[in-house]
């Protein structure tokens, strides 16, 4: 999900679904687009690194790039509908019984830019670098760091078959934990555990890394802008390839892959341009430095502007897959305390800060009390209608409980730990160059004075705030965004128990519950729709009675492009805007 913006690991859930919310459309494409040519999209967050599959790089801009260059089994349009790309995989089928199997048939055509073939390989590495399984290790023996394991922890064996041209399967390597599983097979056989089959099995294998390149660089660090990784040797298996990425201006330059061997890219290119500040979006598209923008928050401001250019730009809000909320880091010794959130969520007022903010651009939007699911999707249930309204002197009550007592400055001072005596005083951390964000801990600030509690404000580069302080627990309150897929399994890796590292990395709460991880598990092993919703709806109960984290609201999500441009179709889920970029062009 977005905050600056991050996905929810892995792309895994339920039924495909549709927002209920009309969307405001302002101008459609439908001109006959040239051939050639150069776009350029603005690109509102700093990168920590290219492997989007990673822990610190799971960034939501970051998939916007690279699922133009690294393949993907299965795409999700714009409808949010599941479609499979023909280009990488010719046939898939399906076997429920005696255990569930998945057969992916590669295109013998596909390949990667350096020539080597697209095989069993690929599926085998990305299979074993997510499964959380300490069996497979990245170099020098170190644990893998996926964004997530959902869906891959769930795999029982990956292997290959059928090589291409006839030959004899590769023996593979013990070093490479491919030994005896054909890793130059053409066809893919993926087999679940009999106790956890996976539903969401179509949300596997997306933006694969090439697994002979990643092995010499190394999955966690081989593709990190500053680690071992060399943007310009990234190797690509789908439309474009990376030629530059110049972190100082924060700025990505695609180019169509000469060796791809289906339908090639429209464009020439495509250019990622930095800008760190939203507002700068609108008169970036009228000034021809921006032809794409997508803002990291919605302003009324915003629409405005692209209101008032008229024909010029082409425009689109929507609800997007995504929502803003508060992570309380419970490593923090205060956090870590039950009533001391419970307080905090109490004392906010989550309709006044919609209404100070994203409310002037969506006024319908209403504060989110769940954390599996929108509130434009079915099976969204109000879990979380007891903060609904603000209740100062319960929070005081749950403050002074905590063993603090109310000194005379208005503030509560604890008398233990490391601000004994002191203003009790909470850093909030978010994304820099976002005033949506920024308003919303002014805010947030001026209501936890009400209460007894000081803020203090501290924000971050996206590529800092994502990549290295929160996941290395740095911070005490963070405000960002998830942003999802139509499934609902991405949540796991993120409320899972955080002291199971090899499937719970994105758990940077430190929240633990055996309770929830059964549900979890339970969840994406559910062999139907329904019971998938009712376990994830227990699922959320457990932590709204935990307080782990407060939702605030659905995201309205804006894209704006110059009308000069067609084939830009908005897409509400993690995959954006970009989802078709392939087909985009100058009319």
């Amino acid at each position: 999900m977005k905050m600056s913006k991050k996905i929810r690991p892995l792309l895994a859930g339920v039924a495909v679904l549709a927002l209920g919310m009309n969307s405001l459309v302002a101008s459609a494409s439908t001109a006959k687009l040239q051939a050639g040519g150069t776009i350029t999209v603005d690109l509102n967050e700093t990168l920590a690194g290219f492997n989007v599959n990673t822990l610190n790089s799971n960034e939501f801009v970051l998939q916007e790039i690279m699922q133009l260059v690294w393949p993907t089994a299965y795409f999700v349009n714009n409808k949010l509908a599941l479609t499979l790309n023909t280009d990488l995989v010719t046939k898939v089928a399906v076997a429920t019984k005696p255990v569930e199997t998945i057969t992916y048939t590669i295109n013998p055509k596909a390949a990667w830019s350096d020539g080597t073939p697209i095989t069993a390989d690929d599926f085998i590495y990305n299979w074993q670098s997510q499964s959380g399984n300490p069996a497979f290790t990245d170099l020098g023996g170190a644990a893998f760091q996926p964004a997530g394991s959902t869906g891959y922890s769930s795999i029982a064996s990956v292997t290959g078959s059928n090589p291409a041209g006839g030959a004899a399967c590769d023996p593979g390597l013990a070093a490479n934990f491919n030994a005896g599983l054909c890793p130059n097979g053409n066809t893919v056989t993926v087999k679940f555990a009999a106790a956890t089959p996976f539903a969401d099995w179509q949300s596997l294998f997306g933006m694969i890394v090439p697994a002979h390149q990643a092995r010499k660089v190394g999955w966690n660090t081989g593709f990190n802008i500053n680690g071992g990784g060399d943007e310009k040797t990234l190797l690509s298996g789908s439309w474009y390839y990376v030629t530059s990425y110049n972190q100082a201006a924060n700025t990505v330059v695609l180019k169509r892959n000469p060796t791809y061997w289906g339908a090639p890219g429209n464009l020439d290119s495509i250019v990622f341009a930095g800008s760190l500040d939203d507002t700068s979006g609108i008169p970036g598209i009228q000034s021809g430095t921006f032809n794409v923008f997508e803002p990291v928050s919605t302003s009324l401001a915003m629409i405005q502007q692209a209101k008032a250019a008229g024909t010029a730009i082409s425009y689109n809000v929507q609800p997007g897959l995504q929502f803003e909320h508060f992570d309380f880091n419970q490593a923090n010794a205060y956090l870590r305390q039950l009533k001391v959130r419970q307080a905090i969520a109490y004392g906010t007022n989550r309709h006044q800060l919609i209404a100070l903010t994203v409310g002037q651009a969506a006024p319908s939007t209403q504060p989110l009390n769940n954390h599996m699911y929108m509130n434009t999707q079915p099976q969204y249930t109000n879990n979380g209608s007891v903060y609904n309204n603000v209740n100062v002197a319960k929070a005081k009550a749950f403050l002074k409980a905590s063993k603090m007592k109310m000194g005379k400055d208005g503030y509560y001072h604890p008398t233990y730990g490391p601000e004994k005596g002191k203003d009790f005083t909470l850093r909030i951390s978010s994304t820099t160059g976002n005033p949506i964000r920024s308003q919303t801990e002014q805010v947030f600030q001026f209501q936890m004075k009400k209460i007894g509690i000081k803020i203090s404000i501290l924000n971050y580069a996206a590529g800092d705030l994502f990549g290295t302080v929160i996941p290395n627990g740095r911070y005490d309150i963070a405000e960002f965004a998830w942003v999802s897929t139509p499934f609902a399994t991405g949540n796991n890796s993120i409320y899972c128990s955080y002291t199971n590292k090899a499937n719970c990395g994105s758990n940077w709460v430190h929240f633990k519950n055996a309770a929830e991880d059964k549900l979890l598990r339970q969840a994406a092993a559910a062999a139907n729709p329904t019971l998938e919703a009712t376990l994830y709806n227990a699922a959320d109960k457990v932590l709204w009675s935990n307080m782990v984290t407060l939702p605030l609201y659905q995201k309205p999500v804006m894209t704006a492009w110059s009308s000069t441009y067609g084939n830009i179709l908005p897409n509400a889920s993690s995959v954006g805007v970009t989802w078709n970029a392939q087909n985009w062009g100058l009319k």
